[in-house]
């Protein structure tokens, strides 16, 4: 019996897709799907369902690019499902509703249904068991009783929020991964998906598993030499910087009379973790407001040093590698992939595109040729630094890897 079996579906109908990944898991455990903004996600989760059945946990959201190693990039229009099925794997999926008026309420409610829907699955608890009585500590550090895959409204703002409100209900022993479900940059709000179709909410998927998971995040990003004092800040707002309207120094800062949405996607900028390794996390600025303020897509905290940040394709195609790489090693550094979800900022597939960067062909160079991967493009991701702070940030990616080996081996 195969320790896992993996479908992966993408094409430009739901019902293909679901076809395509079921003929490899004629009873998934899971049903992991991204579906296109632009198309009609309540009619592509009908479709899904007629194919999949009505037993299996359905979870996914919106996007505004399709990731699949089916393709050779990011597509538009299409859905893209990724099927698990395992004896060694149990999940559940919960959906916390009025995100952006209530976050914590949100987050209470999304994983305390995803707990109650996670079925203990003896296979699971036994073989944890057996790990933790005859594994080295050194492995037995790399066990995850709990991992919540999040998928938050990518338009709520409302993201740490959740986050914060989540981790007082899971305690940080869980890892938490995901992104944030995406539009086509209207004024409209995102889907989310979770054994049904909801806006302005967020849907979590809590896995139980005896099988290897790792997660990590990174960005294409090192510092540069400029950067400026956070003065004034309230949650995504910075009202100044060393001392001085947050435009005003912006603009010396990136040497441009006018700033501009394209000159903020260009120039984002890091603050380091408070975690010791005191990695740099990616904040990106969207708005310049008239009374000289500037909104960011993540929260910037008051007295944090906002550094430039620069790359080019080498450090981009290195530092997606190191991504990978970090999350096989957080899965045990396990002889074989089951399959790679991943979690990629629309920003940074921007980025990609400019520095003509293949994720695809790093993935098949890190992972192996015939990897089943599924991800869509965020706007927003959230993980947990190499110290272990979670958060919110732009321009990353996150990722989570999923072994074809159980946590004995």
């Amino acid at each position: 019996m195969a320790i896992v079996r993996v479908g992966l579906g993408h094409a430009t109908d739901a019902v293909t897709a679901a076809k395509q990944a079921m003929e490899k898991t004629p009873k998934p455990d899971l049903i992991i799907c991204f579906v296109s903004f632009s198309l009609d996600v309540h009619q592509a989760y009908d479709d899904i369902r007629s194919v999949v059945g009505e037993k299996v946990a359905v979870i996914g959201g919106s996007a505004w690019g399709e990731i699949s190693s089916l393709m050779e990039g990011p597509q538009t229009g299409s859905v893209v499902i990724l099927s698990l099925q395992s004896a060694y794997f149990s999940v559940g999926v919960g959906i916390g509703e009025n995100l952006t008026e209530k976050p914590e309420q949100a987050a209470k409610s999304a994983i305390r249904n995803a707990y109650a829907n996670l079925i203990s699955n003896p296979a699971v608890m036994s073989l944890m068991a057996i790990a933790l009585d005859s594994k080295a500590a050194n492995e037995v550090s790399r066990i995850k009783p709990c991992i919540n895959m999040v998928l938050p409204d990518g338009t709520s703002g409302q993201e740490e929020a959740f986050l914060r409100s989540l981790i007082l209900e899971t305690g940080t022993v869980s890892q938490i991964i995901g992104g944030s479900t995406a539009t086509d940059f209207s004024d409209s709000q995102s889907y989310q998906i979770c054994n049904g179709v909801y806006q302005n909410s967020a849907a979590v998927a809590s896995f139980s598993s005896a099988l290897k998971i790792g997660t990590s995040m990174g960005h294409p990003y090192v510092a540069a030499n400029k950067g400026a004092v956070v003065t004034k800040a309230t949650g995504r707002v910075v009202h100044s910087l060393n001392g001085k309207p947050a435009t005003e120094v912006l603009k010396k800062l990136l040497g441009s009379d006018e700033l501009t949405p394209e000159l903020f996607i260009q120039n984002p900028f890091g603050i380091k973790s408070s975690d010791v390794f005191a990695e740099y996390t990616i904040k990106s600025a969207q708005e310049v407001y008239d009374d000289g303020s500037v909104s960011f897509y993540a929260e910037i905290p008051q007295g944090a040093f906002l550094r430039e940040m620069k790359t080019d394709a080498e450090t981009a195609r290195q530092r997606f590698k190191e991504t990978l790489e970090k999350a096989i090693i957080d899965a045990g550094s396990p002889k074989k992939i089951a399959a790679v979800v991943v979690f990629n900022c629309i920003l940074r597939h921007e980025l990609k595109c400019r520095l003509k960067v293949d994720d695809l062909s790093l993935l098949k160079e890190v992972c192996g040729d015939d990897v089943p991967l599924i991800g869509f493009n965020t706007f927003g991701e959230q993980g947990a630094t190499q110290g272990g702070s979670i958060g919110h940030y732009n321009q990353t990616a996150t990722v989570m890897v999923i072994a074809e080996e159980v946590i004995t081996q």
